[in-house]
């Protein structure tokens, strides 16, 4: 099972039409399920620390069990499609279940960030959770099609 963990609920129509596609189209390989958490406080009540550390708060009881965690930020490693597929069959040994986390608009605080079992990239530009959230479903479906030698887009 794969569970992608975000900050935030997608609001955008063609975003939303696009995460039901490809969960869709993804529960033919395994289940993928979103998992929505609410924002914190309004930014300009609260520091960003603190935005952040609400944030940590919320995730944090996911955080937790024989999980593979992945956590998206923009310090993590940057791969190719092919190099994700085989990361995703790699971290299934041993643990039959991976764990997406996608951080509010600040990003990760720093323990998540320290205590992720891998750091991943989706660019060096940016992009709206929600744009990073329908390309990580994109990527999640690809890597299934690209390990069970299916014809993909390349």
């Amino acid at each position: 099972m794969i569970k992608v963990y975000v900050i935030g609920k997608p609001k955008t129509k063609f975003i939303k039409t696009g995460l039901e596609q490809y969960l869709k189209w993804t529960s033919k390989y395994d289940r993928v399920e979103l998992i929505t958490l609410p924002l914190s406080d309004d930014l300009n009540k609260i520091s960003a620390e603190e935005y952040k550390r609400k944030d940590m708060e919320r995730i944090l009881k996911y955080f937790t069990g024989d999980v593979f965690r992945v956590v998206l930020d923009e310090r993590g490693k940057e791969l190719s499609s092919i190099d994700f597929a085989k990361k995703i069959d790699t971290w299934r040994i041993g643990k039959k279940n991976i764990s997406f986390f996608i951080g509010g608009p600040l990003g990760h605080h720093e323990y998540i960030r320290n205590n992720a079992d891998f750091l991943l990239s989706m660019s060096k530009m940016t992009f709206t959770h929600e744009m990073i959230l329908l390309f990580l479903l994109e990527q999640i479906y690809r890597a299934f099609k690209i390990n069970n030698n299916e014809k993909y887009h390349y």
